[in-house]
């Protein structure tokens, strides 16, 4: 779709992080530059490679980094970022927001997307929330405790972009039967997500009827470059290697064929605001087990393809072997999954709604 003609000027800030966060930004940057929107990108911290920033500002975008944190980004940025930006999204916790609002135009508006849950009465993201002009969220319940604690503001639901593009219903999939089962986890390797637990209770897991004979495959990786030997030493040490892999980091191109080889997407996180990867998995028609954490619960309403448990590691394992039933016995069905995912968290209905709040931001936030 061509570019279409308009003056609008955003300013994003926040962290370019790994996982959602980054796919968000990525993502967001190609619709609003297509609109024929100017984009430029300040953050105080970068997870991304050299190559994902050299695709950035070859898509059209401006990148502002600080080499050292705040204090750099204090010190530089009123140098080289004009007062000029017509809309300003902060994207995460991030105390670079307060100064990145020095940059709006008289008139501009100002916009906080919380990632993850409600934001605490003394985090960082709520001492900012008061200058700014409006709220998003990416789930129903966060936004409804979003509202409870700042009813003045105005607070949008709006799903993380997952693709630039539809993603196409899957193939119809049979039966599991007796063949092994494919469990897959994706996303950072820390401990509240659940990816070091899973390991340590494989070989008690994959031995239990209805899961058995089972594999579990895990793709993601954690800023602590320790952590990835950690995990693959366990592995090792529990004589798990035949069935537990430890593939290590993976690209936001990759989820396509990861999800092709996977039956079953998990999640036993102790705390989420609502997770891409579920969106992802669903989308492509693989069925997800997670815990009830941020907006996790939503993804389970009238949909028999998913299965959301109480947020503790015995609900979640029951949870497990309930869905390993329902796919050895083919009560599952990827195209009904795909059906309820698209319209909810697909690309038409969630980049309809982000071009509204950033290119049309005084109209969607008073509403």
């Amino acid at each position: 779709m061509p570019a279409r003609s308009t003056n609008i000027r955003i300013l994003i800030s926040g962290t370019l992080a790994c996982g959602g966060v980054g796919t968000q930004i990525a993502i967001l940057c190609r619709i609003l530059l297509n609109e024929g929107a100017s984009v430029s990108c300040c953050a105080t911290h970068c997870q991304w490679s050299a190559e994902e920033l050299e695709e950035l500002r070859a898509s059209g975008a401006k990148v502002h980094l600080s080499k050292f944190g705040g204090w750099g980004a204090l010190l530089t940025w009123p140098l080289i970022i004009r007062r000029e930006y017509d809309v300003l999204y902060c994207i995460g916790h991030g105390r670079s927001h307060a100064l990145a609002r020095r940059f709006l135009r008289p008139g501009g508006i100002a916009l906080y997307h919380e990632v993850l849950d409600c934001p605490a009465p003394e985090s960082v993201a709520a001492r900012i929330i008061p200058i700014m002009d409006g709220l998003v969220a990416n789930s129903r319940i966060v936004g409804r405790d979003m509202r409870e604690r700042w009813p003045k503001k105005p607070v949008r639901v709006i799903p993380f972009l997952t693709a630039d593009r539809v993603v196409a219903a899957p193939p119809p999939r049979p039966a599991i039967d007796r063949r092994e089962l494919r469990v897959v986890y994706l996303g950072r390797l820390v401990e509240y997500k659940g990816a070091p637990r899973l390991i340590r209770e494989w070989a008690s897991l994959s031995r239990r009827t209805p899961l058995a004979p089972a594999r579990l495959d895990i793709y993601g990786s954690d800023l602590d470059p320790a952590t990835l030997p950690r995990l693959r030493k366990s592995i090792e040490d529990r004589g798990l290697q035949d069935r537990v892999c430890c593939h290590g980091p993976y690209k936001h191109g990759d989820i396509s064929k990861i999800l092709a080889d996977a039956d079953l997407v998990v999640l036993p996180s102790e705390w989420e605001g609502l997770p891409l990867v579920l969106v992802e998995a669903m989308q492509h028609g693989v069925p997800v087990v997670a815990t009830n954490v941020g907006g996790n619960s939503e993804l389970g309403e009238a949909n028999a393809d998913v299965i959301i448990t109480d947020p503790a590691w015995d609900p979640f394992v029951d949870g497990l072997l309930r869905m390993a039933t329902k796919l050895r016995g083919g009560e599952i069905d990827a195209v009904r999954l795909h059906r309820w995912t698209e319209p909810r968290y697909g690309y038409a209905t969630v980049a309809r709604q982000w071009r509204r709040a950033l290119l049309d931001s005084q109209d969607y936030f008073s509403q």
